[in-house]
């Protein structure tokens, strides 16, 4: 038999041998209006009873009978779903006239297979032709050609509560905002992409909210808590409906997951990640500047969805950083936000500072807009949805900056699809934005790279990150080298800051990404310890800092690090525990690290012959002269490439 996508099908209508006749079909009724004709018109979300301009004709302009806006072009055209086209010899019925052909809907047939186009002599034509293909067995679907209202996201949303929702679009200090509006009118708003709220429950129905539920992927109880329905707003509140204000990414889809019990959390976690391309949680252990440990069953559910998630992309984890930042509390004190495959998030307000409550710590990888200080009621707070059908201004925390950058998250993932989710994060990194520049926290690592414990790499650029994410060349398969553990047993001096240093070689030249330091280190008061590692290129990650914390430990406990981020692993690196309050001491037995990178590529090795050399700065000219050096990655050849090249050439970051 031959390829039926290949070749048109010739389909002979005759009125005489299939039985039919314009009014026993119903596909359109005359009224001689001078407005038009009603045509009942079978279209792919029903029937409907529409007036055409010109049914005559094979274009014509539609309006509902019951109203006077334009919604719909018609066409004489009949879009036809059957698995074979055998049936439509026998199933369409239209009017007697010259044979019709069934076209395949891709001609090369490589897509779009069972989808057939068959032209006709008119639009009402068309209507008689869907109609009748409707009744026959062998057709699953069949209706006319339609170009209905499409917008470009050439203008903002004209929701009535988006002034106040300055953290998208801050029309007071221009700068500090997530800058959505150029990814918004490159045309990037989540379209596509699923985003689950993890959580106790959110309200489904309310209004701003209940179209973009996806049941699918959402898990069956039935549930909901004001802080989730604020969490869902922020992400994903309708745009454009006349109510309300919107989301960050107002086309995306919304999901519903149930945290409760460890079992019940990590089912959670693990719910549809083949649906759920994004996993928003807004929630952790307590902040009270205590180390916390995660189940071995939750870890592996993050593990499993970060990996194989999206069809092995993997689906992306975005966590809020926490509120205990007053509290001496760290990111690095939570195994869920610095968990090595999420995204921990803290918080700015609208003049770009640090919120308060906004917890430091080297697992802390980005921030975004939220309040300043949750305890002052007068403050600058997020606008976004709440109970059954109302909205708040007063939404504040990282519970809000973690959906805002999962937001964020939608709309890359709406422009590259393909991204995984490591990819996601060097977009997001690689596009940050320095605020606060002059703040004494900020320093450069070993990569060049700009690092603070109290920003991260800066404050997500939305409009930066999707023109980032359109020329990103995806990161290679991740590589990972294991110290094991080096024993030590020597005992942790009592009240002396300079305290103990071990060191480990590494020999694998990895670009890092994350790294993980391994402690065993018995003491019965763990806040009496300041534990950080350094590496071979000098900088220092900072794990935990002298508190209150009666905690006893550390057994195989494990710290994260973003701070050495495309720093190159080979070398010597440091770990340094102190005891800095005198009366009880404890031992360092062992410690180890864990590397997770990819394989090591200096980009200043231009002419790839394996070694940084003056040639490599003549040969990346010679590029940049030839319009072929993007050397920063953002898509265009300019100036800033050659210091950012020369900035790589004079640091220790290649060997």
């Amino acid at each position: 038999m031959k390829n039926r996508a290949s070749i048109g099908v010739l389909v002979v209508l005759g009125a005489a041998a299939l039985g039919w006749s314009a009014s026993a079909a119903g596909a359109f009724q005359d009224a001689a209006q001078p407005s038009g004709r009603v045509l009942i018109a079978p279209m792919h979300d029903g029937v409907r009873v529409l007036r055409a301009a010109d049914p005559d004709a094979l274009t014509s302009d539609a309006t509902p009978e019951d109203s006077g806006q334009a919604v719909v072009g018609l066409h004489a055209r009949v879009i036809v779903r059957a698995a074979d086209v055998v049936p439509l010899a026998l199933a369409l019925s239209a009017r007697p006239g010259p044979p019709l052909k069934a076209e395949p809907a891709d001609p090369t047939g490589a897509a779009l297979r069972g989808f057939w186009i068959v032209e006709c002599a008119s639009v009402a034509d068309a209507c008689a032709l869907a109609a009748a293909m409707r009744e026959v067995p062998g057709v699953d679907e069949a209706y006319i050609d339609a170009t209905r209202p499409l917008h470009t996201r050439s203008n903002l949303p004209t929701d009535p509560g988006f002034a106040q929702q300055w953290h998208l679009h801050n029309l007071t200090n221009f700068l500090f905002d997530a800058n959505l509006a150029p990814a918004w009118k490159a045309g990037y708003t989540g379209a596509g992409i699923t985003v689950g709220v993890v959580e106790f429950g959110w309200n489904t129905a309310h209004p701003d909210l209940a179209d973009k539920y996806h049941a699918d992927a959402s898990q069956t109880p039935a549930g909901t808590q004001e802080h989730g329905t604020s969490v869902a707003g922020v992400i994903g509140m309708i745009a454009n409906n006349g109510i309300g204000g919107a989301g960050a990414a107002f086309d995306a889809m919304l999901s519903r997951m149930y945290i409760g019990s460890d079992a019940a959390t990590a089912a959670a976690l693990a719910f549809r990640n083949d649906l759920n391309d994004v996993k928003n949680n807004s929630w952790g252990p307590a902040d009270n500047a205590r180390i916390s440990t995660m189940p071995s069953i939750t870890a592996q559910a993050i593990a499993d969805g970060a990996t194989m998630g999206r069809d092995g992309r993997g689906t992306v984890f975005v966590w809020a950083g926490g509120n205990g930042g007053q509290a001496n509390d760290r990111v690095d004190y939570d195994p869920y936000a610095s968990n090595r495959h999420v995204i921990a998030v803290g918080a700015i307000d609208s003049l770009d500072r640090r919120s308060l409550y906004s917890e430091p710590g080297s697992a802390l990888m980005l921030v975004t807009q939220s309040d300043y200080d949750i305890n002052t009621s007068g403050d600058v707070g997020i606008y976004t949805t709440s109970g059954a059908s109302g909205y708040t201004a007063n939404f504040g925390g990282s519970s809000s900056a973690a959906p805002l950058a999962s937001g964020v998250v939608a709309v890359l993932l709406h422009a590259r699809p393909e991204l995984t989710a490591r990819d996601v994060q060097h977009v997001l990194i690689r596009s940050a934005r320095r605020c606060r520049p002059a703040d004494e926290s900020w320093m450069t690592n070993g990569s060049g790279r700009w690092i603070s414990e109290v920003f991260g790499f800066g404050a997500i650029d939305a409009g930066a990150a999707v023109s980032q994410a359109l020329a990103w060349q995806p990161i290679g398969p991740e590589v990972t080298h294991d110290t094991g553990l080096v024993a030590v047993n020597a005992t942790i001096p009592d009240n002396n800051p300079t305290g103990l240093t071990s060191t480990v070689e590494v020999g694998p030249n990895i670009r890092i990404e994350r790294v993980q330091l391994v402690l065993n280190a018995p003491h019965a008061s763990l806040g009496q310890l300041r534990v950080s590692i350094v590496s071979p290129l000098g900088t220092e990650s900072l794990f935990a800092n002298t508190r209150t914390d009666t905690t006893s430990g550390y057994t195989n406990y494990v710290f994260t690090s973003v701070r050495h981020w495309d720093e190159a692993a080979a070398g010597t690196w440091t770990l340094r525990i102190a005891d800095n309050v005198a009366g009880t001491t404890g031992t360092l037995q062992s410690w180890g690290l864990r590397i997770y990178g990819s394989e090591f590529d200096c980009p200043c090795d231009w002419d790839t012959n394996g070694s940084r050399t003056v040639a490599d700065i003549f040969a990346f000219l010679n590029s940049w002269f030839a319009g072929d050096a993007d050397f920063d990655g953002n898509g265009s050849t300019e100036v800033a490439d050659i210091f950012a090249f020369l900035s790589c050439w004079f640091s220790p970051v290649c060997p």
